[in-house]
């Protein structure tokens, strides 16, 4: 899927079309370390966002989508990264390679086309809807998930591993999670959970956040121009 050779794969619904001299993408270059070894040895390589190993250690072992999640690797300079052994390169996790190389870049551009809608969004969120709207774990829903869980080399759930609506939504949110990290789902997918700030609290470490931050700070300009009518939301 994120790959220049399955470039309009039949699970993508939209993707934003990438060149490498008029709309690059420059996940690669944001992602890996110089001591990451990529097939082009041509590609720039910055360093930047990891995935945090709290969130990393909840995948199963067995998740074919931890093939792109790096947990370790031997670099170029024969020193073996992880997590016992970060170096600087992995103290803050993960990392979240996903996209794969474009063979002829010659430095920070990329030419794979940048996924913005694909179906294994639809599906999980499709298996979210029945439930909330049925307000029950159903079989449709399960399969739904099951879709995508499978997917990634992992044994389908069934209708009698879920007590509750509440543990089929836990298991929604995680496979949404495993699934679309950094395709920007996951912020809004926690606010609707009602788990933003409890996540930020418990994963991120977070000591400043309040529960007003599951909204966003409204613009001076816009207090402003409202003339009394436009209130600052809470904690702002």
């Amino acid at each position: 899927i994120f790959t220049l050779e399955s470039e309009k794969n039949n699970e993508i619904i939209f993707a934003a079309r990438c060149s490498r001299a008029v709309n690059k993408q420059l996940w690669l270059a944001h992602v890996l370390s110089s001591e990451y070894p990529t097939k082009n040895p041509n590609i720039q390589k910055w360093g930047g966002y990891r995935v945090p190993w709290s969130f990393y250690h909840t995948f199963d072992k067995d998740d074919k989508r931890l093939e792109v999640l790096v947990g370790e690797f031997v670099g170029t300079d024969g020193v073996l990264y992880n997590e016992e052994n970060p170096g600087t390169v992995m103290q803050k996790g993960a990392l979240p390679v996903k996209y794969g190389e474009d063979p002829a870049a010659t430095g920070e551009e990329s030419q794979v086309d940048w996924v913005v809608y694909r179906y294994a969004d639809v599906l999980t969120l499709l298996s979210e809807a029945i439930v909330r709207e049925r307000n029950q774990v159903s079989q449709e829903a399960v399969d739904l998930l099951n879709l995508v869980h499978e997917r990634a080399g992992l044994s389908p759930y069934s209708v009698s591993d879920f007590s509750s609506v509440d543990d089929i939504l836990d298991a929604i949110l995680t496979e949404r999670g495993h699934e679309l990290w950094f395709e920007g789902h996951r912020r809004s997918d926690l606010i609707r959970h009602g788990k933003y700030i409890e996540y930020a609290r418990k994963y991120k470490g977070s000591t400043t956040t309040k529960d007003e931050f599951v909204l966003m700070p409204i613009p001076q300009w816009a207090i402003n121009e409202g003339k009394g009518a436009v209130i600052q939301n809470p904690g702002y």
